[in-house]
């Protein structure tokens, strides 16, 4: 099984063939939009104002929507509540979503405020640079910046939590690929649907000072790239609602400042990591509960116990590191596929909807 899954590359082009024959059988076209902030023809100025262009009601509300977005930089917040959208940018250098918002600071304005409470006035909702309450979203060629602390160096509280991306209790089903989602504080990439929530990162590039991928439910990550800017922990999973819950890390790269940690729990969580590389940074630290010795009244149960696995990781030589998977597991990850049923099972094939949406992309 040399580098655990070489045969990514091949099932993710034996599925474009396939789901692109599916999608033109089964499915109809796309909605598509265009962004472009130079005022281009047929275009609109901002990516929000194509969001909310979208219809949500008639025959057209529930078909697929594809808003192309050109290249540049996009000082907005965005907001998105309905179904089935997929934002495409010009690659991940190219077309940059940037807002400096600070979470802290953001719920105490909205207390100050007095904002009542109701639908789509979540505690933290608008508290991230893109904000998401519905399903089947994809993020695509793009970068989410969160860049409160560098444009705020002297707060104290610079690097609390920022969000890039925040999900939602409506948010499952949350595809990103070949972008980048980007922080210098915590939480970067926050979706949080305990009930359901399934997510797919592949080619994704993620940074921040601790938590950076903090997935609530179930998620796979492919082929991708974290860089941690802080000694605190990297990742962070609640899978407390089901013992099938999981976050899996396959194929990816780990970099950090020296003791950087691998990652950490409150709730019950599990951790899957297969043929991923650690920089020589990482900390002799196993991913870890978090508990309160002087707070005990603030520790989240623990029904499963420690659930942390490796396989053909390359790294520092800590005990903690070396290979603890079973043979089941060993053939339950061994590739994207095999993987992507592992963890969504028949309620989700994310793959097949990403060579769908790229298929789209590829042939307008």
């Amino acid at each position: 099984m040399r580098g655990f899954y070489n045969n990514v590359l091949f099932c993710c082009i034996a599925l474009w063939f396939v789901s692109s024959a599916i999608a033109a059988d089964t499915d109809e076209p796309p909605l598509w939009l265009q962004v472009n902030a130079s005022s281009a023809p047929n275009s609109f100025r901002t990516i929000q104002a194509a969001l909310d262009s979208l219809p949500t009601a008639g025959p057209d509300a529930n078909r697929w929507a594809i808003v192309r977005i050109a290249p540049g930089l996009y000082r907005e917040k965005l907001f998105l509540r309905r179904d089935k959208v997929v934002l495409a940018g010009g690659g991940l250098s190219r077309t940059i979503i940037q807002y400096p918002e600070l979470r802290q600071h953001f719920l105490a304005a909205r207390q100050s405020a007095a904002l009542p409470s109701g639908a789509g006035l979540e505690k933290d909702w608008g508290a991230a640079v893109v904000n998401i309450n519905a399903s089947d979203i994809q993020l695509l060629d793009l970068a989410v910046h969160n860049s409160y602390a560098l444009e705020n160096p002297h707060d104290p509280a610079r690097f609390e939590h920022q969000f890039a991306v925040r999900g939602f209790a409506k948010a499952t089903r949350i595809i990103t690929d070949q972008s980048q989602f980007a922080s210098n504080g915590a939480d970067t990439m926050s979706l949080w649907n305990k009930q359901n929530g399934m997510y797919l990162h592949r080619q994704s590039f993620f940074s921040g000072r601790v938590d950076m991928l903090c997935p609530r439910g179930s998620a796979l990550v492919l082929d991708s790239d974290f860089v941690n800017h802080n000694k605190a922990a990297t990742l962070w999973h609640d899978g407390e609602l089901a013992a099938s819950q999981q976050l899996v890390v396959l194929n990816s790269s780990f970099h950090g400042v020296t003791d950087y940690q691998l990652g950490r729990r409150h709730y019950d969580g599990q951790f899957v990591l297969a043929g991923n590389r650690f920089s020589s940074a990482l900390a002799n630290q196993p991913i870890f509960r978090r508990t309160y010795p002087d707070e005990p009244q603030r520790d989240q149960p623990n029904r499963y116990g420690d659930r942390n696995f490796y396989y053909q990781n390359q790294g520092p030589a800590y005990q903690w590191l070396t290979d603890n998977f079973n043979a089941t597991q060993t053939t339950a990850y061994a590739d994207a596929q095999s993987a992507s049923t592992t963890v969504f099972g028949e309620r989700w094939q994310p793959l097949t909807e990403l060579a769908r949406s790229r298929a789209w992309l590829n042939n307008k």
